[in-house]
């Protein structure tokens, strides 16, 4: 023992040093791995914020592209198949043409002219009337159903989940919504045909049937009916939206009844007051559909469809040399492609045609995440 006690004394100076050392290393190692333990643990926080960021982005990619299936199925087959009825009935050439063809020898020249004349107006309207009604009606169901499943996803990314103990106002809050989409061929339609009957009408009347029509004279005559009809006065939104933006009950009673029911389980989530949030709904979907923005979407789709329904007439001037077809021989194929523009979305190809154009896709986008697409 004295013998350590002595070594210790000769040495206390650097036994002091050395075991400071040592503490001072032993500290700083506590520290460094104190400081990896702490670093590990942010990384792996950051690893499963980006599985869930992912996981969210994925969700809401899906959601989106389901919404844009349903806009091109259920809602637009049902509102595309009333408005042909509704063209059908309203615009009926069919009595004229049975008079044409049962009156050969029995009719006036000027009987048969002016027959020729009505059915003339009545084909130019109506082919106009289903271009225009499809276009409108795709693009308004898109906004309807983007608006009304970005409101379901943030409910649900709050948690609300059981949509089965979902209440029934928010059921029927969701229906009427869906449902507004039947204003246009129930209500809208009727003062559509007689704007656009009247644009046709300013545009056409002096033009003679014996007159001869290229196919490019023939194309140039839809788009100045188009244009005339897009700068009327009354605005072309209150054939699609009630004026004051709120649906009356007539209409819920007597609608599509494409509702709740037929929506996947994910587009269902507790809403506050029915009529509260019907009349968001409503005001934001007249946002969107009033925007600049829809404006140049509508523009550019009128002019899509118009482009390629011109197609249809491809067969009938082919081969023609004689500078142009006369007039009235055009107007049986002009009045039947009224009812190519407005067939099943599932053989439609109108409506793959809006829904591939990159400006279209990337407006709905916008519309579903509400990024600056109602400015």
């Amino acid at each position: 023992m004295n013998s350590i006690r002595a070594f210790i004394n000769r040495h206390r100076r650097k036994l002091f040093f050395t075991a400071g050392i040592l503490g001072t290393g032993y500290a700083l190692y506590r520290v460094y791995f104190a400081q990896k333990e702490r670093m590990l643990a942010l990384e792996r926080e950051e690893e499963a914020q980006c599985q869930a960021d992912e996981l969210v982005e994925n969700r809401l990619r899906e959601h989106f592209e389901n919404l844009q299936n349903i806009s091109d199925s259920a809602s637009l087959a049902f509102g595309l198949e009333n408005l042909d009825i509704r063209l059908s009935e309203e615009l009926d050439y069919t009595e004229l043409t049975e008079r044409l063809s049962q009156g050969r020898g029995h009719l006036s020249s000027e009987e048969k002219l002016q027959l020729w004349e009505r059915l003339k107006i009545l084909s130019f309207t109506r082919t106009a009337c289903a271009l225009w009604a499809m276009t409108v009606l795709n693009l308004y169901i898109k906004a309807q159903l983007n608006i009304l499943g970005r409101h379901i996803f943030i409910e649900q990314a709050r948690g609300f989940e059981n949509v089965e103990s979902m209440d029934q106002s928010v059921a029927l809050c969701q229906h009427k919504f869906i449902e507004s989409a039947d204003y246009l061929h129930q209500y809208g339609v009727s003062g559509l045909i007689i704007q656009m009957q009247e644009v046709v009408e300013n545009l056409l009347k002096s033009k003679d049937l014996r007159e001869r029509f290229t196919f490019a004279e023939l194309s140039d005559t839809f788009t100045r009916i188009l244009e005339a009809f897009s700068s009327r006065l009354v605005h072309w939104i209150n054939y699609v939206i009630p004026e004051n933006g709120i649906l009356n009950e007539e209409l819920s009673a007597s609608s599509s009844m494409f509702g709740v029911s037929q929506l996947p389980r994910a587009v269902l989530s507790p809403f506050q007051s029915e009529r509260a949030k019907l009349e968001q709904l409503m005001a934001e979907t007249h946002s969107v559909l009033s925007s600049d923005d829809f404006g140049v979407i509508l523009e550019l789709a009128l002019k899509a469809v118009l482009d390629n329904m011109m197609k249809e007439f491809y067969t009938i001037f082919e081969g023609n040399t004689s500078g142009g077809i006369p007039l009235a021989k055009i107007l049986p194929p002009v009045a039947r492609v009224s009812s190519v523009l407005l067939e099943h979305p599932i053989k439609n190809r109108f409506i793959n045609i809006i829904g591939n154009l990159p400006q279209v896709q990337s407006f709905y986008a916008l519309v579903y995440a509400n990024v600056g697409a109602m400015s």
